[in-house]
């Protein structure tokens, strides 16, 4: 066989094989539109007191290491993807540096913006337990079972008072 024969069929054999190893990468981020719920109660501030619901997709699920090696276990999420598409209660940025399934952190970002009827639309409800010089303690335990993730959120957000907040974001499987 001949040098630029053997040098084709070596250069045909690369770029096959970087087609199929482009076509990998190239898999769906299954952390991307998930279908979303989420369940806030608020307490000790008497204009928010109440249980607040929203159900719909989230344009952000999941892992969010960005690239970065200290957020291997990271999680994040952004809820709804689409605001304008149909009232939303709640709308919700997450974000935990650490955050392994099976485990209880209180170092995370939790920005809680309410719209509706009842108490139109306030300033967001803030927890930033990952910045101890704002006093918001909060918990956050993530769960894992069959593809859904289920996020438990305690915090104290500052609005003007210490504001509780209780949240569950429960994000399931892409369909």
């Amino acid at each position: 066989m001949s040098s630029q024969k053997s040098a084709a069929i070596a250069i045909a054999v690369l770029v096959a094989g970087g087609a199929l190893a482009g076509a990998e990468a190239q898999a769906p981020d299954s952390t991307l539109q998930r279908p979303t719920e989420v369940t806030l109660r608020v307490s000790n501030d008497p204009r928010l007191n109440g249980t607040y619901h929203s159900r719909g997709m989230s344009t952000k699920c999941g892992l969010a290491d960005y690239g970065y090696p200290h957020r291997m276990n990271s999680f994040a999420v952004e809820f709804p993807d689409d605001p304008s598409a149909r009232p939303m209660e709640v709308k919700v940025t997450f974000d935990a540096d650490t955050l392994a399934s099976g485990t209880t952190r209180s170092s995370f970002y939790l920005n809680a913006r309410l719209d509706t009827p009842q108490v139109g639309t306030p300033p967001a409800l803030v927890v930033r337990a990952n910045e101890p010089k704002y006093d918001e303690p909060g918990t956050v335990t993530r769960e894992t079972a069959g593809g859904t993730e289920t996020l438990h959120i305690v915090g104290t957000a500052s609005s003007g008072t210490k504001v509780r907040l209780e949240m569950t974001i429960v994000c399931r499987p892409r369909p």
